[in-house]
C-alpha cells in the first residue's frame, strides 16, 4: 500500500524543505536584482563620465567640420573664378598683342 504522507508534506517535501526552496528563490532574485541595479548604475556612469563628453567631442569635431568644408567649398569657387578671370585677362592680352601686331605691320 501507500504510504501516508504526514500533514506537514507536500508534494514529498517536508514544510522545512520548503522554506529552505522558498528562501533561496528569494536570495537568487534578490542578487540578481541586485546585480540588475548595480550594473544599470555602471552603464548610467559610465554614459555621463565617459561617453557624454565623447560625444559632445565629436558634435564640435561634426561642426567644426562642416564649417570647414563649407570654407573649401567657398574659396573653390573663388579659385574657379579667379581661373576664368585669369583666362579672359589672356583671351584680351592675346588679342591686344594681335592687334599691336597688326598696326605695328600697317606702317
Amino acid at each position: 500500500m501507500f504510504p501516508i504522507a504526514s500533514v506537514h508534506e507536500f508534494l514529498g517535501y517536508s514544510l522545512e524543505d520548503w522554506v529552505a526552496i522558498f528562501t533561496i528563490i528569494v536570495m537568487v532574485a534578490g542578487g540578481f536584482q541586485w546585480v540588475r541595479k548595480s550594473s544599470r548604475k555602471a552603464i548610467d556612469n559610465i554614459e555621463h563620465n565617459i561617453l557624454g563628453p565623447i560625444y559632445d567631442e565629436l558634435s564640435k569635431l561634426n561642426h567644426n567640420m562642416q564649417v570647414s568644408n563649407d570654407q573649401y567649398e567657398k574659396a573653390q569657387k573663388r579659385l574657379e573664378n579667379g581661373d576664368k578671370k585669369f583666362i579672359r585677362h589672356d583671351e584680351q592680352l592675346r588679342d591686344h598683342e594681335r592687334r599691336i601686331t597688326n598696326l605695328e605691320g600697317q606702317k
